[in-house]
């Protein structure tokens, strides 16, 4: 750092970056000093319901394992019949994802009020 520049984080009084006198000891570190922006507010959560999608791609494994199965002795004959069990697993976790999901938007949505009453 030359000695005639004030300290200012990362960046000099005329605008250039300066090393570090001393390494990051942490991440916090490191990033207190390479931020150069104000503080800003954190944006708003999106507010989507989870169900829908968890339902989807549930339904998507169905019609893969209904698919497989359609072309079972084809995947047999090739050596891919492990595809079937592949769909089957999908579904399986797919109905406990949309279950889970069934309880957090539940969760989620019942703690917060929609409108606000008048």
């Amino acid at each position: 750092m030359r000695p005639d520049a004030e300290y200012i984080g990362d960046v000099s009084s005329d605008g250039t970056s300066q090393p570090s006198p001393v390494p990051s000891s942490t991440p916090r570190d490191a990033l207190k000093r390479v931020k150069r922006s104000p503080e800003l507010p954190a944006a708003d959560a999106v507010q989507l319901r989870m169900t829908p999608i968890a339902a989807g791609g549930t339904l998507l494994w169905t019609i893969a394992w209904i698919v497989a199965q359609l072309f079972r002795d084809e995947l047999a004959d090739s050596g891919r019949e492990w595809w079937i069990a592949c769909a089957l697993c999908g579904v399986a976790l797919g109905i406990i994802g949309t279950v889970v999901m069934v309880i957090m938007d539940r969760r989620h949505f019942s703690s917060r009020p929609d409108r606000e009453t008048e």
